[in-house]
């Protein structure tokens, strides 16, 4: 299930690094301000022509704002990957550690 709410923070997120108002985005997209906030707080979410558009803007993959997932970001992948190892035993981070050494001792 698409999460309204996340979806929005990610949206509002990018928007804000990439320093553009809720009026600007909203005249890029050729919606009205209110509609944005009511996006980007998890009330109303774009149809998916408009989230190309808004990835395009924003310069995000649509991926980024479904999923929360970012190829381009390595910051972002740190903290998934910080966020999967929260639920792991100290056994299984131990075995990662020593996997994630071997590959990087590699290049």
């Amino acid at each position: 299930m698409l999460d309204y709410v996340e979806v929005g923070k990610r949206i509002r997120r990018a928007r804000t690094e990439k320093r553009i108002t809720q009026e600007k985005f909203a005249e890029m997209i050729g919606v009205s301000t209110g509609y944005i906030s009511q996006i980007e707080s998890g009330l109303k979410c774009f149809n998916l022509k408009r989230f190309n558009e808004v990835g395009r803007i924003l310069d995000k993959p649509t991926s980024y704002f479904i999923e929360g997932t970012d190829e381009h970001n390595s910051d972002f992948l740190i903290t998934e990957i910080v966020e999967l190892l929260k639920g792991a035993s100290e056994e299984k981070i131990k075995v990662i550690k020593d996997v994630v050494k071997t590959i990087l001792d590699k290049e």
